[in-house]
């Protein structure tokens, strides 16, 4: 009879879940979910002078934030203390193992070799005199990484070990334990590294590697699953899916051996597609944290969707598309200093013209602004850049802006003769 398939993430809560941690995560999430197994995740904190409930607690808050949740409850080492300091005396007991200086040695198999089966990278072999007798519990009767890791994998029932390829010369030390113990073997599946752009181990080096750093500015969960599912993965279907997309298409075969470039600027482009896929009044929700932290509110908008919808492409997540935003909802503090000198200095005649037209609508549109856009160049002899690009300066502070009749729109009629003025104000006195 066929195992259901359990998987595991055993993260150790030494720090805050780093962003390799959650491409584990969801390799065995999404592994296990394709075949109708377990997910579960265990907290393996027998590092005492390290581990603190403050990161087991970031742990889960993070897993749960990309929808990474177990099955059941984590367990935690720190707990089973017994359990493995029984196993141990039991090998002891078996001639098994024996006891060095307070401390107690697996009886390692020098003669052969050990044959790890690895789903990615295939038959490894290793040669048994190359180990040394394994320390399975300290003197201080703490259990060491490998035994309690053998021991609780046992316990969960795990068919499937899915880790980073940095565990792969571990495997044949935990092949010895599982042997000695009498378990049953597990399967190996072993990631190949996330890099940095210099093709080194990602680090704090390297920007933001903790996950919720990108909860804080402003990414969507999908967009970040997404973009991990893509670090050492290939399928050639599509490159902007969901998690449930991934569980569809997913394939261990389809790992990669060759490490994985984490690329944000490749992360910005799948959280923008992701973003461009939700609806006005999401998105009017998932901005609202930015937004008040910016001291503003869409609902002090006179059209919050329009303004989201014209926006939504101009940042890479929710704060840059709340700081672009900003100036249409409450009035900016001073001018983008280089498009004021390039494109407001001179610029008198226009934005008197506009103060004047605007002056006399009566139906505040997209469609009114774009004539008076059309007779200004008639006019004032003038192509549209000598027009739009002091006029957004004017209005919004900078040159960037949604099309220009659009960025009038956005802005109140009051508010836009106010800034008007106050940029012809700002001209002559500078």
């Amino acid at each position: 009879m066929t195992k259901k398939i359990v998987t595991r993430f055993a993260p150790s809560p030494t720090g805050y879940l780093h962003i390799g941690g959650v491409r584990t995560a969801l390799f065995n999430f999404v592994f296990s979910r394709k075949n109708n197994g377990t997910f579960l995740v265990r907290i393996e904190d027998t590092d005492k002078e390290r581990s603190e409930e403050q990161y087991i607690t970031a742990i889960i808050d993070g897993l749960g934030w990309v929808g990474l949740n177990p099955d059941h409850e984590p367990i935690k080492q720190s707990d089973r203390f017994n359990i493995y300091k029984d196993e141990a005396f039991r090998l002891v007991e078996e001639g098994k193992a024996y006891k060095d200086d307070g401390a107690i040695r697996l009886k390692v198999n020098k003669e052969g070799s050990t044959l790890v089966k690895d789903l990615v990278y295939g038959d490894i072999e290793f040669l048994n005199k190359e180990l040394d007798d394994l320390v399975i519990l300290r003197s201080d009767n703490s259990p060491t990484y490998h035994f309690c890791n053998v021991i609780d994998d046992n316990f969960q029932q795990v068919t499937h070990i899915i880790r980073g390829e940095d565990h792969l010369p571990n495997t044949p030390k935990q092949i010895q334990i599982v042997n000695a113990l009498n378990y049953d073997g597990f399967k190996y599946v072993h990631l190949p590294l996330v890099l940095g752009e210099d093709k080194k181990r990602l680090s704090k080096r390297h920007a933001a590697t903790d996950l919720m750093s990108y909860k804080e500015e402003g990414y969507l969960p999908e967009a970040v699953l997404n973009m991990l599912a893509k670090l050492g993965w290939s399928n050639t279907e599509k490159d902007i899916f969901t998690i449930d997309d991934l569980i569809k298409i997913f394939d261990v075969n389809d790992i990669q051996r060759s490490g994985a470039v984490f690329d944000k600027e490749r992360l910005n482009f799948i959280n923008q597609n992701h973003m461009a896929m939700k609806n006005d009044d999401e998105l009017i929700d998932l901005l609202e944290t930015f937004n008040k932290q910016n001291g503003f509110e869409l609902s002090d908008h006179h059209d919050p969707k329009r303004l989201v919808r014209l926006c939504i492409g101009s940042g890479n997540n929710f704060s840059e598309i709340s700081n672009f935003i900003r100036p249409f909802v409450v009035d900016f503090e001073e001018y983008n200093k280089a498009d004021f000198d390039k494109h407001l200095i001179g610029s008198e005649n226009v934005l008197n013209y506009f103060k004047k037209s605007i002056q006399s609508i009566t139906d505040w549109n997209e469609a009114t602004f774009e004539e008076i856009i059309n007779s200004a160049m008639k006019d004032l002899d003038l192509p549209m850049p000598k027009i739009g690009l002091p006029l957004r300066v004017a209005l919004v502070g900078r040159a960037k802006s949604p099309p220009l009749n659009s960025t009038i729109y956005l802005i109140d009629k009051n508010k836009t003769v106010e800034r008007l003025d106050k940029a012809l104000k700002t001209i002559s006195e500078h």
